[in-house]
């Protein structure tokens, strides 16, 4: 099953899978110029972009795929730019998922056995999901929102660990540099729960 196009024909919108290493980190599929990995959300709708540590170009995207320990850095940085004290910002970074696995690269989409597949959704596409899945599981979705690390560390990287739909209305930079438009939010969800939803509908 192709998690991707199933997503994209029950619900709408344009999903983008992304696997979180095992890839083979082709040389034609790496970015021109370092990214960030909400940027190449938006930017692998043409063709899938192959990030490593050295093509990633945010610190706090880095973190969340385990290219880096700098948290105390990350936190003066979000401390100083979001006007917060800096007990407060280490506490958001260490409370943001990060993987502990060591990977040599992130496939941003790609169709070939995503790990995750995320979504910059209107609310109409991201009210069909949750339905789909509250008449499956039944129940409320209980979900934490983060406006810092939107994208990277809150929805794709907390999706995979978790094995829970993750929702996010971005962050500063996200809205910028992946060009989430104003009528959009952050949706993520773990290949397994797509295949859960293919078998339940």
């Amino acid at each position: 099953m192709n998690e991707v196009r199933f997503l994209e024909t029950k619900f709408g919108g344009w999903w983008c899978g992304v696997k979180l290493g095992d890839g083979h980190g082709d040389r034609d599929r790496r970015p021109e110029h370092p990214m960030r990995f909400c940027e190449a959300i938006a930017a692998s709708r043409t063709s899938p972009i192959v990030l490593s540590p050295e093509s990633l170009n945010c610190p706090g995207g880095s973190r969340a795929f385990g290219w880096n320990s700098e948290d105390e850095t990350i936190a003066h940085d979000m401390a100083e730019k979001a006007a917060m004290d800096l007990a407060i910002a280490r506490k958001l970074v260490h409370d943001t998922p990060a993987l502990k696995d060591d990977i040599a690269h992130v496939t941003v989409g790609t169709y070939d056995s995503p790990d995750v597949v995320v979504s910059y959704a209107q609310p109409e596409a991201t009210m069909r999901v949750l339905r789909a899945w509250q008449g499956r599981d039944g129940g409320s979705l209980v979900t934490e929102a983060s406006g810092f690390m939107s994208v990277c560390g809150a929805v794709a990287v907390k999706a995979h660990l978790t094995g829970n739909i993750c929702i996010s209305f971005g962050c500063p930079d996200a809205r910028a540099h992946g060009a989430i438009g104003r009528d959009r939010l952050v949706v993520g969800l773990p290949a397994k729960e797509v295949h859960r939803f293919a078998g339940g509908l």
